[in-house]
C-alpha cells in the first residue's frame, strides 16, 4: 500500500472512530445533563478534572516520547511497553499524594460544594490513566490504528452502558456517574493487555531501560511542558469559572464546550495518523507536503461543520438538554471561531513534534495561556461564563496565527498552501463525489 493512501486509509479508521465516540459522548452527555442538571453536573466535571489536571501535568511526556522513539525503531517494543508500566506505576504513586494535597489545599478555592470524599475517590484511577496513556501511545507509534481507535471506542461504549444503568435507571446521580468514568478507564486498560498478548509483548523487568528513561525525559519534557500549557489552555476557563461563579455554570459552559469541540472530529484523527507519519519521513520535501494538503483541507472541513453548528446550536440545545441549558448555544457560537482555526493548529503542532520540535509548541503555547488567562480574568467578572468563551475564542485564534508564522519560519512553507485549498485538492473532491454518484447509479 503506498504512504498516501496508507494514510489516508488510517486518518479514516481515526474518523470513522471519532464519529462513533462523538455519537456514544453525546449519548452519555444527554444523561449526565439530564439526571443532574447543571448544579451536579458541574459538581461532577470538577470531580473527573481532578484526576484529569494530574495525568496531564505529571505525565512528564511519556506518551509523545513513546510515539516518536517507536517510529525511530531505537528501542524494541518490549523495552518500551515495560519501561512505561514500571513508569507509570512510579508517577501515579507521586500523583496521588499531590492529589491529596491539592484536595487538602484548593478545595474551597477551586472545588467549592464538592463532597471532598468524591475528591478522594477518584484519585485511585490514577494508576489506570498513566498506564492507559502510555501503552496506547505505543500502538500510535506502532500506527496500529485498529487498536489505538478500539481502546477509545470501548471506553466510550463502557460508559455510556454504566450511565444507562447506574445514573439514569439507578439514579444514582453523581456517584453514578463517577462509577460509569471508572468503567470508562478500566474497559481500555483491558483491552490493551488482550492486544499486547496477542502481539507477544512480555512485559519484564529485565526490559526496564535506564536509557530509554533518560531519551523519554530528554524529548518528552518538552512536548509535556507543551501539553501542560495547551491542557491549561482548554480548561483554565472551567476553573476560573468555578472560583468566580458556581458550579452550576461549570455545568452549563462544559456542555457547550464539550459539543464545540466536536468540532475537532476532522483534525484529531488526522493529527494521530501525523505525528508518527511525520516522526518515520524520509526527507523534509515530503514532510511539508503532506501537512500542507492536511492542513489547508482540515481547516476547509472544519469551517464547513463549524458554519452548521453555528446554525442548529440553539435547536439541538433546546432538544438535547432542554431549558436549563439554554445559554450554552450562545456559548457554542462564541467558542466556534477559536476552535475552527485551533483545528489547523492542532496539524501544525504534531507535524512539529513528530519533526523532533516539540520546544516550538511550548514557546508559543506559553503567550497564548498568558493571554488566556488575563482575558479570562478580565473578562469572566464582567460577563460570566460569556467572558469565558470570549477569552477562550481569542487565545485558540492567538495560537492560531502564531503556530502558523512559527510553521513557515521553520519550515519555508507558504503560507497560502497551509491555507486554501488548491486544485489538486479540488480534483480530489470531484473525484471523490464522482464515485458518490456512481455508487447512487
Amino acid at each position: 500500500m503506498s504512504t498516501t493512501n496508507s494514510f489516508i486509509k488510517n486518518s479514516l479508521l481515526n474518523f470513522n472512530r471519532n464519529i462513533l465516540t462523538i455519537i456514544l459522548g453525546f449519548a452519555s452527555a444527554v444523561i449526565i445533563a439530564r439526571v443532574l442538571g447543571p448544579e451536579k453536573q458541574g459538581i461532577y466535571t470538577l470531580i473527573v478534572l481532578l484526576p484529569n489536571m494530574l495525568v496531564t501535568f505529571l505525565n512528564v511526556g511519556i506518551g509523545p516520547a513513546s510515539v516518536y522513539y517507536v517510529g525511530k525503531q531505537k528501542y524494541s517494543i518490549e523495552t518500551i511497553v515495560s519501561t512505561n508500566i514500571f513508569l507509570a506505576l512510579i508517577i501515579s504513586a507521586i500523583s496521588i499524594v499531590i492529589g491529596i494535597l491539592s484536595i487538602v489545599l484548593f478545595r474551597d478555592t477551586f472545588f467549592k460544594g464538592v463532597p471532598i470524599i468524591y475528591l478522594f475517590i477518584i484519585l485511585s484511577v490514577l494508576p489506570l490513566l498513566f498506564a492507559n496513556s502510555f501503552l496506547q501511545a505505543v500502538f500510535q507509534g506502532l500506527q496500529d490504528f485498529k487498536v489505538f481507535n478500539l481502546v477509545a471506542i470501548f471506553g466510550s461504549i463502557m460508559n455510556l452502558v454504566f450511565l444507562i444503568i447506574v445514573v439514569l435507571l439507578l439514579r444514582l446521580n453523581v456517584i453514578g456517574a463517577i462509577i460509569s468514568f471508572f468503567a470508562s478507564v478500566i474497559a481500555p486498560t483491558l483491552i490493551l493487555i488482550i492486544y499486547l498478548k496477542k502481539r507477544n509483548i512480555i512485559v519484564r523487568f529485565k526490559y526496564i531501560s535506564k536509557e530509554f528513561i533518560k531519551d523519554s525525559l530528554i524529548y518528552g519534557y518538552k512536548a509535556h511542558l507543551s501539553n501542560i500549557l495547551a491542557f491549561v489552555n482548554y480548561r483554565a476557563d472551567i476553573l476560573m469559572i468555578s472560583y468566580f461563579l458556581s458550579p452550576t455554570a461549570v455545568g452549563i459552559y462544559n456542555v457547550a464546550v464539550s459539543i464545540a469541540e466536536k468540532l475537532w472530529v476532522v483534525s484529531q484523527p488526522v493529527s494521530a495518523v501525523l505525528f508518527p507519519r511525520i516522526s518515520s519521513a524520509k526527507t523534509d520535501e515530503e514532510r511539508n507536503n503532506l501537512t500542507a494538503k492536511v492542513a489547508r483541507n482540515v481547516l476547509l472541513l472544519s469551517i464547513i461543520i463549524g458554519f452548521i453548528l453555528f446554525l442548529i446550536s440553539d435547536l439541538f440545545i433546546e432538544i438535547m438538554f432542554g431549558e436549563k441549558y439554554k445559554a450554552a448555544s450562545n456559548i457554542i457560537k462564541i467558542l466556534l471561531v477559536g476552535i475552527t482555526l485551533f483545528s489547523a493548529e492542532r496539524i501544525l503542532s504534531n507535524d512539529l513534534a513528530g519533526r523532533g520540535k516539540p520546544e516550538l509548541n511550548l514557546y508559543t503555547s506559553l503567550f497564548t495561556v498568558i493571554v488566556n488567562i488575563l482575558l479570562n480574568l478580565i473578562f469572566i467578572p464582567k460577563w460570566g461564563f460569556y467572558g469565558a468563551a470570549v477569552a477562550t475564542s481569542v487565545a485558540y485564534s492567538l495560537t492560531f496565527i502564531l503556530k502558523i508564522w512559527v510553521f513557515c519560519y521553520v519550515t519555508k512553507s507558504n503560507v497560502f498552501s497551509l491555507l486554501f485549498i488548491n486544485q489538486l485538492d479540488i480534483a480530489l473532491y470531484k473525484q471523490f463525489f464522482n464515485k458518490l454518484r456512481g455508487l447512487k447509479n
